[in-house]
Order: structure tokens, then sequence, then C-alpha cells
């Protein structure tokens, strides 16, 4: 059961929250006992049910810790359950919470919701995707960067060693665009139904933007795009992993337009996202144990003309669509290989 604290007034308890370094540097909602039984009363769950342990410091998960956790966030009860089931796939072994929250990278767990729930929710996936104004997407982010936090420890400067970290460890939740898609969204490409509404978590990096006005068929856009990712300051090329890509939907559906769909997508982007190995090498994250562990051992090294792709196989990129209208894309490099991080994705539980 979580411990129970008088204090005078709300200012005082958030004062409370920033002295004990509980806070992400904002203030927060005091979780009083009645609204955090509103939290708990969204979900069918045991209050006291532990769902895993949070590393690096290994806090208790329990229904309860995270319903305090909402409430400190901002969340209305209506989002508890996707921040439960974000909680539940990050826990998950395959993605390797304890390494992204404790790595000098930049990366952060991203939370992209597909399904029902988003619409109902109005967790956005149209205009200012990535950027503020929507409580849903804001506080179901913050609820889980607390949650890291506080039970799991990944506090700035002690086990969360970023160096430069991102303006996404505030909070990284966003839902693809599905009205906007020509094709098949995320959760339905991964094996669930369309009604079924879900959590994908990736450790992300923040998103970089890719602009173009000038194209406006497949080849031409996604020759942009390729010539966009691929670069000698990116981890993905040097130790592979997952990455994604968010298609704005006026490139996407000029890109369905001419008959291509997302497979086609991750194979051209597998094909020609690649840097040549003579540049690779002068920089970067570059070693022998590079080339030795990380890069696929089908490469010839030999080959004057030889390409690094960005991934080892098409299915380590993601692709949604999102955002609103104007000519920019983006991608969102991941952390890791795949030995180390995948992403998760889980069907949310109401």
């Amino acid at each position: 059961m979580a411990e129970r604290i008088r204090l005078p007034d709300a200012w005082a308890a958030i004062e409370h929250f920033f002295q004990r370094d509980w806070s992400d540097g904002l203030p927060m909602v005091p979780p009083t006992e009645p609204l955090v039984r509103q939290m708990l009363d969204a979900v069918n769950r045991d209050p006291g049910e532990v769902v895993g342990l949070v590393p690096p410091r290994f806090g208790e998960a329990s229904i309860e810790s995270l319903a305090v956790h909402a409430v400190l966030a901002g969340c209305l009860p209506a989002y508890f359950p996707v921040v439960v089931t974000a909680v539940e796939a990050l826990l998950d072994p395959r993605f390797g919470l304890h390494g992204v929250i404790a790595t000098t990278h930049v990366s952060t767990p991203l939370l992209i919701v597909n399904g029902p729930l988003a619409r109902e929710l109005d967790i956005n996936a149209g205009p200012n995707l990535f950027g503020q104004g929507w409580r849903a997407n804001a506080t179901i982010g913050r609820a889980v960067r607390l949650i890291l936090g506080n039970l799991g420890g990944g506090l700035p400067g002690g086990i969360d060693q970023s160096t430069l970290g991102h303006p996404g460890k505030y909070t990284y939740c966003i839902a693809e665009n599905e009205a906007k898609s020509p094709w098949e969204p995320l959760h339905v490409e991964r094996g669930f139904q369309p009604e079924d509404s879900t959590v994908t978590v990736l450790a992300a990096a923040a998103p970089y933007s890719m602009s173009d006005f000038f194209n406006n068929t497949a080849l031409g856009i996604l020759r942009t795009f390729a010539d966009s990712m691929a670069n000698v300051g990116s981890a993905n090329l040097y130790r592979g992993g997952e990455l994604l890509v968010v298609l704005g939907p006026e490139h996407a559906h000029d890109i369905a337009n001419d008959g291509w769909t997302k497979q086609d997508i991750k194979a051209y982007l597998f094909e020609y996202a690649r840097k040549p190995y003579a540049e690779a090498k002068r920089g970067g994250m570059y070693s022998e144990e590079v080339r030795q562990k990380f890069w696929p051992r089908w490469l010839d090294y030999t080959r004057e003309d030889l390409m690094i792709p960005l991934v080892r196989t098409p299915e380590e990129i993601l692709v949604i669509v999102g955002g609103g209208a104007g000519r920019h894309s983006a991608w969102v490099p991941g952390w890791g290989n795949v030995d180390r991080t995948r992403s998760v994705i889980r069907r949310i539980q109401r």
C-alpha cells in the first residue's frame, strides 16, 4: 500500500514533491485518496497487484503506485489503462529497459497508441504530432516518465546518464493517424485486429524532420528520406536496431498513389539508406568491434564500393502515418542493436 502523507495544502504538497526529487521539474497534481480511487476504478485490477519491478532500482510497480503517478502527471482516469499497458510493455525483457534508462545516448521510451481508444481519448495523431497542446499525449507520456524515475530510479545525473537527453524525456506519446493513412496501421501490421487498441513502446531519440516539397513520386520522396537518414553521426549506422519513420499524410498519399506498400517503403530504405564503408569507418562510432560484432556478416569488406545499411533487415524499420498538412515527415532513430532492445506492442485492457 502506498505511503500516506498529510500536508496543509496543495502548494505544500507540490513543494514537498520537489524537495523529495519526485518531480520531473514541473508542478504535479497532489494524489489525494479520492483522485487515486477514481484512477483505480478505471481498470479492473487489484490495487495491490504488482505488474513488475522497474529497473534499474527495481521498485515495485503495483497498480496502486501506477495510479498515484497517473494522478501526479495530470491524467484523466480514462487514460489509466494506457499507462498500465505501456508500463507492462516496458517491463517486457525484450525492451531492455535498464539499458534504455542508463545509457549516455539520448533515447527514451516512445509510446505509439493505435486503435479506437486512441481516438476516444483524443490522443493527438495529427498537426503538431510531437508537440504541445494535447492533454492525453502530455500526461500519459509524463506518467510513464515519472514511474521510470520514481520507481526505477532513472533520475538525471544519477542512474540516467544521458549526455544530452531530449524533450521527449518529459513526455513522448503519440497516436498513429489511421484516418489519414492509405495503409494498414501499425497494430494490424503486427497481428492485431483493427478494433483492438494497443500501445507500442520503442527506445527512441528525438524526431528528425525530413522535408520534400519538390518530389511527388514514391521514388523521389524516398530518395530524399534515404539521404536524410544515412549519416555518420547516427548510432543506428554502427549498432543497428529498430527505427521509426513517420510519414506526413501528404507524403504518404503520394507514395501510395504510386502503388507502394509499407513493405515496399521498408525494402527501399533498407537498400538505399546506406553510407559508403570508406566514410563510415572514418568517424561516428566506428571501431573494429563494430565491424565484427554489430555489422552484418554478409557484408564484403574487400569491396571498394561497399555500402553499410542503417538497419540489418527491412522489418527493423517501423512505418506509421502521422501529423497534419504540409510536406514534412520524420525519422526517429532508435537505440542500441536488436539484441539490446526491441519494440514491444501490447493490447490495452480495460
